[in-house]
């Protein structure tokens, strides 16, 4: 396939315009690897520099990735930096309960659609982390994957493309931020009961009964949170409040 460029806009731009459209196209697949360099001449009738400037472009917004000693390949969501939410650069104290705070006004609603669309399979997903969940707990560990694949899965659960996105970018915050404030063996102990609450409530296809265990769940999240934060954290939060 030859793709004929115009000389009208700079051409590493285009380039990665047309990637992009290639992969919108699922031509190119989340994971799959780019053809070559000198391919990508090829394809564009560009030259080398050209593609280097256009790759660079294209890492730059979250939609491909080097890999070291593979090549170039599509980021598995294509389109999600690293650090969307700027997480890096923020910082109060309370950004834990700031991330609590606005996960309480998406989780619940996912929860719902997620009950009213979820199938057979999505449920097996969910129940599968609500499994490696109790593992965690069972061993006494102090970790949140499966917590965090959990909620996940709620995401995918809701056929929403939009909440598919969101979710996993807040579960990525929450991963930057755990070290925190980490939990204890009995937050997990807790936070376990409340899972499977959730779990069941969409297994059983209850919409409302899902939106309310969900909310329920995080409410008691942000006051574990706050119970551990540092006292001048929580000096901080009251004189906001």
């Amino acid at each position: 396939m030859y793709v004929n460029l115009s000389s009208k806009k700079q051409r590493s731009q285009e380039v990665a315009s047309h990637i992009k459209e290639l992969i919108r196209d699922e031509k190119l697949k989340p994971g799959e690897k780019l053809p070559n360099e000198l391919e990508l001449c090829s394809l564009f009738s560009v030259s080398r520099p050209t593609i280097r400037e256009a790759v660079k472009i294209l890492i730059s917004q979250g939609i491909i990735e080097i890999r070291r000693g593979k090549g170039t390949y599509v980021t598995e969501v294509p389109g999600i930096a690293q650090d969307p939410l700027g997480l890096d650069f923020i910082t109060t104290p309370n950004l834990r309960l700031d991330i609590i705070e606005a996960r309480l006004l998406i989780e619940p609603g996912a929860a719902r659609l997620a009950a009213q669309k979820a199938d057979s399979s999505d449920i097996a997903k969910i129940a599968a982390s609500v499994k490696a969940m109790e593992e965690v707990v069972y061993r006494h560990k102090v970790e949140i994957n499966a917590e965090l694949d959990f909620h996940r899965s709620i995401a995918e659960a809701t056929r929403n493309p939009v909440i598919m996105r969101i979710i996993p970018i807040i579960m990525e915050s929450i991963e930057k931020t755990y070290h925190d404030a980490p939990r204890t063996s009995e937050d997990h102990r807790h936070a376990f009961e409340e899972h499977k609450l959730i779990y069941k409530a969409i297994a059983d296809h209850d919409a409302d009964g899902s939106f309310a265990a969900m909310q329920s769940h995080l409410e008691a999240s942000y006051k574990r949170t706050l119970a551990r934060q540092v006292p001048s954290a929580k000096n901080k939060k009251g004189a906001s409040d």
